[in-house]
């Protein structure tokens, strides 16, 4: 594992680590990320020893979502692109075998807590919140965001976040169940391994024949399927000073 990259992949034994690694930027994603995050999805996809994979963030932020300084130079075939392999990534990470945890060990934001919560399991510190700013930005919520929240917490509570760019905070995390437990940052990781621990103690053909039974009952992501046209129409019909810089965030 080499800590250049912007997505780290570190496996030992039955359970890998994938870290998202951009702290200047908030772990936000760029196009190299997004390639490297992609790279990662390929090789967990052909390793049959990792049956658990967990997905955190380093520094303080778990993920600001998409680079929004970068996405703002792009023309709008380009991005119909990024948006297109962006569902795609969130789609990839939820369809996984192994079982996946998100370890949220900071704020979430936009399609960063999207991809969060496309894992199985979810676990935060108490420094964590999510946020859906995307509106404000002139853009729509993509990463096929709005099938994934409207299945967790329906789609009049999501449009209502997404509308009004609410901000979530930990005790409403754990209200609505989207996360298993939240607890004091510096006892995230212990909690992480208390969740590791017992998955790695049951059985990988029940936990991954029942991910695949939960998938008829899970986000319809076909239903997401223009999410690539919304995000290039977003981006021609910008307003002027539409886009923030992600730091502001």
């Amino acid at each position: 594992m080499t800590t250049d990259q912007s997505v780290l992949l570190h496996r030992s034994g039955r359970l890998a680590k994938v870290t998202l690694h951009r702290p200047a930027r908030r772990n936000s994603f760029d196009l190299d990320m997004l390639a490297r995050f992609e790279d990662v999805l390929h090789e967990l996809g052909r390793d049959r020893t990792v049956e658990v994979v967990v997905l955190t963030g380093e520094g303080t932020a778990f993920c600001a979502g998409t680079d929004l300084r970068e996405l703002a130079d792009l023309d709008p075939e380009t991005t119909m692109h990024v948006q297109r392999r962006t569902a795609d990534l969130v789609e990839r990470w939820y369809r996984l075998e192994q079982t996946t945890v998100a370890a949220f060990n900071g704020p979430a934001i936009g399609s960063g807590a999207v991809i969060g919560l496309a894992s199985d399991l979810r676990v935060a510190a108490d420094t964590a919140f999510f946020t859906f700013p995307e509106v404000t930005y002139g853009i729509p919520l993509t990463w096929s965001g709005m099938a994934i929240l409207a299945d967790l917490v329906g789609a009049d509570l999501a449009k209502r976040w997404l509308l009004l760019g609410e901000r979530v905070e930990p005790a409403e995390l754990l209200d609505l169940r989207l996360v298993t437990r939240v607890v004091a940052a510096d006892d995230l990781p212990a909690a992480v391994d208390a969740i590791t621990d017992r998955l790695l103690a049951t059985s990988m053909v029940g936990r991954t024949m029942t991910k695949r039974a939960a998938r008829l009952a899970g986000p319809r992501f076909d239903a997401a399927a223009n999410d690539s046209f919304l995000g290039a129409l977003s981006v021609a019909l910008r307003p002027p000073g539409g886009y923030l810089d992600g730091d502001a965030r």
